[in-house]
């Protein structure tokens, strides 16, 4: 009889864990993307309603043309694309240690591992909130 408590007990505790862990996951991205993805695009749309221009390009500038192929050119693009994303790599490595530690693998798998479209479907709902 003591043995089924502790079991019990044991059960409920690892629910408990995965529910808190689960609860976590979901502060961290909502959170997260808020302030990393959909506040700033927000704010972008409405400077782009306003102007009617999307700016200056990323691979050109303000140059009307792109630059010739050249390594410079590669590092100056990658130096300026890093700058732009940093903080959603970040969120995404952060998410991803989150569902690595705090989720059950099994779970996980069960999920969305499965072959089925219904996990695809899943799994590509789940992407949206990310996307940009």
């Amino acid at each position: 009889m003591e043995l089924n408590v502790v079991a019990i007990a044991r059960g409920r505790s690892l629910r408990t864990q995965y529910l808190a862990g689960f609860a976590l996951l979901i502060a961290i991205a909502v959170i997260g993307l808020f302030m990393i993805k959909w506040a700033p695009y927000w704010t972008r749309t409405a400077q782009v309603a306003v102007s009617h221009t999307l700016g200056a390009s990323i691979l050109s500038g303000t140059e009307a043309a792109s630059p010739s192929p050249s390594i410079e050119a590669a590092l100056d693009y990658a130096g300026i694309y890093l700058q732009r994303i940093w903080q959603a790599m970040l969120l995404g490595l952060l998410l991803a240690a989150t569902v690595e530690s705090l989720l059950p693998r099994n779970w996980l798998a069960r999920v969305l591992g499965s072959g089925v479209v219904r996990s695809s479907f899943l799994g590509g709902l789940l992407s949206l909130p990310g996307m940009m």
